[in-house]
């Protein structure tokens, strides 16, 4: 997601920065338990603004909203709102910076999947005697550039996802559902680079061509869908050879099972599988200290850490090849 200089209102502040890696690379450590109060929010610094009662959002299921500000919280519901809503453009009545406005945009898209009609760009035009955000523009996709596009694609998507998690809910146990899911994208999906839509689940769900962010952010959705917390991972990795986007980016997910955390990247497990000529499940729920060359950046930082084994692959399924044990091509 870029902020793309606009002429709108009055003057308009813009920086072409990746929203992938937007935000602030220190944040806060908020603990996600998965009893409690899933409604509950941290507690936060009070900002004064224009009165705003914001959405309630769980924390358990929406990790990146607990990481903010209470003026960020705002913006985040003001803007998943008017995006769920189908709106492209925003007023703003909160007293809202830029970067408090980058950090709950990246919040927003990692947290939901589900909205997966927004291109790369926005802007936002702003009062230039106080310097507060007056209203912020997102360009969609073309496949929702009219209301009737805009209805059949969201029809075409959940379609497609209904169709799979029917599928899945045929097997008896959580891990098997989840399985299905993954197999599912990883057989179904082809990495490509100059796949349309590729930041987003629409592209690997219904198009069926993708990168990481496809692959990550429908295998999100599904689990989702399925009744498990799974979220989205804003990454990089040492190791760009067929494996992650261009500079290195990557992007993976996080599962929450039995209480306890996992990782899952589907994109490398699918070409990993690949290369060796049959499916493996090197990075299919295992812990950080095996996430080969991935590394955690930006608020991806504030998620929960990934110690548990007891639902990997070959703990569940059977031998697979490990993750420490995959030759890479430039190695």
């Amino acid at each position: 997601m870029h902020r793309k200089c606009s002429k709108l209102v009055s003057i308009v502040l813009a920086a072409a920065v990746a929203l992938s890696l937007a935000g602030c690379v220190s944040v806060p450590d908020y603990s996600l338990s998965s009893t409690g109060d899933s409604n509950a929010v941290p507690t936060a610094p009070s900002t004064s603004q224009t009165a705003y009662v914001r959405s309630s959002f769980d924390i358990n299921k929406n990790p990146y909203f607990a990481m903010l500000s209470e003026t960020e919280m705002n913006a985040y519901s003001l803007i998943y709102e008017g995006l769920i809503a189908g709106n492209s453009e925003i007023e703003c009545p909160i007293r809202l910076e830029s970067e408090q406005l980058a950090k709950a945009m990246d919040a927003v898209l990692n947290d939901h999947p589900e909205i997966f009609w927004i291109d790369n760009n926005y802007s936002y035009s702003y009062d230039p005697e106080d310097g507060s955000i007056k209203e912020i523009t997102f360009t969609f996709y073309d496949f929702a550039d009219t209301p009737e596009k805009f209805q059949a694609a969201k029809a075409e998507f959940e379609s497609a996802a209904a169709s799979i998690i029917a599928n899945a809910s045929g097997y008896s146990t959580l891990v098997e559902r989840e399985l299905y899911i993954h197999d599912y994208i990883c057989e179904n999906t082809v990495y490509d680079e100059s796949a349309p839509y590729h930041q987003s689940a629409y592209s690997a769900l219904v198009l069926h061509r993708s990168v990481c962010a496809g692959y990550a952010r429908s295998f999100q959705y599904l689990m989702q869908k399925a009744g498990v917390y799974c979220y989205y991972v804003t990454g990089s990795t040492d190791k760009p050879v067929n494996v992650s986007d261009d500079n290195g980016s990557h992007s993976w997910n996080m599962v929450l099972i039995n209480g306890e955390f996992y990782n899952v990247d589907c994109l490398w497990d699918d070409t990993a599988s690949e290369s060796y000529g049959s499916p493996i499940y090197p990075f299919f729920n295992i812990p950080d200290s095996e996430m080969v060359n991935h590394k955690r950046i930006q608020m991806a930082l504030g998620l929960p850490s990934c110690t548990a084994t007891e639902y990997r692959y070959s703990n569940q399924f059977g031998p697979t090849i490990e993750a420490d044990n995959i030759v890479f091509a430039d190695e």
